[in-house]
């Protein structure tokens, strides 16, 4: 039988020298290639499209949200399998919205990376119990008029990382922007969530449960 295609796209080394040692031992899947950023994609694509993208939502420059998108326009043909630390109350429904095929905590068994490669590559979703059960509130709630529903992924993504504590800089730096950038970002959300100081923002993010891991965001913006 063929080997179905796979390419690897994190921007930490060890994590895509794991992903594809773990993958290659399935036995059935080739991984074509490795890269660090959604940038990186497009020459590759363009050469061989691979049947699998295992996607990083959280990459240098563009985020994996906007390549998702990119990529969905032009390599629909593609089984996009999303693969985050964040958990899955975080971005899971924005991925699979955007067009990804399944949705994966990194802290996910090889087993079940196995299950979940298998099954979109045979043009299912793979979709988990959890995530079921989000998709199944979020169409139950009348809660789409949430301020931060009206954010654009790179100001959903910049939202979490406030949550999680972290400064303008290490935001920017993170994400291979400028602090003016980020900065920018930053008074956006505000204005759309319609709040007034970083201490509002930060309240919200308790309240609306955001803090990924449910943990409590340090307020040290610069």
């Amino acid at each position: 039988m063929e080997k179905k295609t796979v390419v690897l796209c994190d921007d930490h080394n060890i994590v895509r020298a794991g992903l594809r040692q773990i993958v290659e031992s399935f036995g059935d899947f080739e991984v074509l290639d490795d890269v660090a950023s959604g940038e990186a994609l497009f020459p590759l694509f363009r050469k061989q499209t691979p049947d699998i993208l295992l996607l990083d939502i959280s990459l240098p420059g563009r985020s994996g949200l906007e390549v998702l998108k990119q990529i969905q326009s032009m390599y629909p043909q593609v089984a996009v399998l999303a693969l985050s630390m964040y958990p899955e109350d975080q971005f899971a429904i924005r991925m699979i919205k955007a067009g990804a095929r399944g949705y994966l905590h990194k802290d996910s068994a090889p087993q079940i990376l196995e299950d979940a490669m298998r099954t979109i590559v045979e043009g299912k979703q793979y979709i988990s119990a959890e995530l079921t059960r989000l998709m199944i509130e979020e169409m139950a709630k009348d809660d789409n008029d949430l301020p931060h529903k009206s954010l654009s992924d790179r100001e959903y993504e910049v939202l979490l990382y406030i949550g999680e504590g972290k400064t303008m800089t290490e935001i920017a730096n993170q994400l291979s922007l400028s602090i003016k950038t980020v900065s920018t970002y930053r008074s956006r959300i505000l204005e759309k969530m319609r709040l007034k100081s970083n201490s509002d923002l930060v309240k919200y993010i308790l309240l609306h449960d955001l803090a990924p891991g449910g943990s409590d965001p340090v307020h040290k913006l610069d």
